[in-house]
């Protein structure tokens, strides 16, 4: 009985020794490349910059976490952030109604507004 109980002992003990954990956690930054974009004058830059640092986007970045596990033996976590830039471009479309690349002043303030 002794032997049976110390046999089982044993063999738990070396099956809890060779379980593991293998774990990955990733963070990568999605760079994006910033549009190139003219403005019509110093105002229409100033307006379109100001309204921008204003802007909920501006602060905000998307963030996407993916996770897969299977218990006890692995758990991989990869999480992808978006640049700074992303938010930029994003305004950038937002101001230039007509896509033109040029901001005027008047798209500028428009754009001013809509970040009140």
């Amino acid at each position: 009985m002794k032997t049976g109980l110390l046999r089982f002992a044993l063999l738990a003990l070396v099956a809890a020794s060779l379980t593991a954990c293998i774990a990955t956690k990733e963070t990568v930054y999605r760079e994006t490349e910033r549009i190139k974009v003219e403005f019509e004058n110093d105002a229409a830059a100033r307006i379109f910059y100001e309204a921008f640092t204003r802007s909920p986007e501006s602060r905000q970045r998307n963030e996407k976490i993916t996770t897969f596990t299977i218990p006890v033996i692995i758990h991989a976590q990869r999480t992808e952030k978006d640049s700074e830039n992303t938010a930029f471009n994003a305004a950038v479309r937002r101001c230039d109604t007509n896509g033109d690349g040029k901001i005027t002043e008047q798209e500028a303030r428009i754009f001013a507004a809509q970040q009140k």
